[in-house]
């Protein structure tokens, strides 16, 4: 079984799950949307599923798993959580942004890459700024700054 069959069938069997829990949702039109996205999702996963079982596509050699760029990633969002409350939503956010950024493209490091990196985290948290101050008025974790 390839990569393409197991996602779908994983996919599939999530959207059944969660599909599921909807039952549990006191208000029907709450869940309407909720139902019509995992539906399209579950969908999906099945078309992605029979699509490897009509049209089997040869297995090409894969590189391995890249478990050390995972792992970095994992830790930078365990760490987002812990100091999210003692720093702020907002500045916790530009450096997570930040980091991730720099960790899926370190190969392509240089000067102006890293400085459009940096600008891209910024105006993205420009922009979470103003969706949930400005806009939506939610509340965040004050830590620092705002």
């Amino acid at each position: 079984m390839n990569r393409d069959a197991l996602v779908g069938l994983v996919c599939l069997a999530a959207s059944v799950v969660l599909y599921a829990t909807l039952g549990h949702i006191e208000e029907p039109r709450a869940a309407a949307f909720p139902r019509t996205i995992i539906v399209i999702m579950g969908a999906l996963s099945a078309l992605l599923f029979l699509q490897h079982l009509i049209f089997p596509k040869p297995r090409p050699q894969q590189p391995p798993f890249p478990w050390l760029r995972v792992g970095g990633l994992f830790a930078i969002i365990v760490i987002y959580l812990v100091v999210c409350e003692e720093l702020g939503f907002y500045l916790s956010a530009f450096l997570f942004f930040l980091a991730v950024t720099y960790i899926m493209g370190w190969r392509r490091l240089n000067p102006k890459q890293a400085a459009k990196w940096l600008m891209g985290s910024a105006i993205f948290t420009g922009i979470l700024y103003v969706l949930f101050k400005v806009i939506l008025e939610v509340q965040t974790p004050r830590g620092l700054l705002l």
